[in-house]
């Protein structure tokens, strides 16, 4: 096999360990930030915890805050693609939901997926964010976000016509934004279905005329 060959083949291959083992890091990471916090956990031991040595974890990421943000803005994803929910195709099709009990039941299992994928993640920022400045970015920017999206989602809401006189989208939107929370959900502990289900008739008695 010519040298030229042998490149074309062990590129890829390449390509697909370092993925892999960027993957590793992060996965390890994710575990460790959830379960310890962010301030407990080094490099040293999401190393460990990925079964690699240091050195490979400092060839992806530059420290653990990179770590953390990659591992977030997966978590929040669900996949790959760019975090940011108001820039995905389907945060547009919840907007779009004509009836607005259909857009509080699609908006409550979309938000629920999110916080079981990331909801021990953004606690770990938020609480962290009094001892790192990088982390109280990525709170503050996490913050701004949700608030962002809520708005969104509060105009889309109120233009059903179905929302309680006297309520504009801020208002509406301040609700979604304590009621879709982070806080709310690691505070309750409950099963997915059993939050779901109590925040869709909640947001509902709350927003929408009887």
């Amino acid at each position: 096999m010519s040298e030229e060959v042998k490149r074309s083949y062990s590129s890829p291959l390449r390509e697909q360990g370092a993925a892999y083992t960027r993957l590793l890091v992060r996965d390890a990471g994710h575990r460790l930030f959830a379960r310890d916090g962010f301030v407990a956990t080094s490099i040293k031991k999401i190393a460990y915890e990925a079964g690699v040595s240091e050195r490979t974890v400092y060839a992806h990421y530059k420290n653990k805050v990179e770590i953390f943000q990659d591992a977030l803005n997966v978590a929040i994803a669900g996949d790959e693609e760019p975090v940011a929910m108001r820039d995905r195709p389907e945060f547009e099709e919840v907007l779009a939901t004509p009836s607005a009990r259909d857009l509080i039941a699609e908006m409550v299992r979309r938000n629920g997926l999110i916080l079981e994928r990331a909801g021990a993640l953004i606690m770990a920022g938020i609480e962290s964010s009094g001892a790192d400045a990088d982390m109280r970015r990525i709170s503050d920017e996490g913050e701004h976000a949700m608030r962002a999206n809520c708005l969104a989602l509060a105009t889309a809401l109120v233009a059903t016509g179905e929302v309680r006189d006297g309520m504009n989208a801020d208002a509406v939107a301040d609700v979604l934004t304590t009621m879709l929370s982070p806080h709310v959900h690691q505070l309750l502990g409950w099963s997915a279905e059993r939050y779901r289900t109590w925040l869709v008739h909640t947001l509902t008695a709350s927003l929408l005329r009887p």
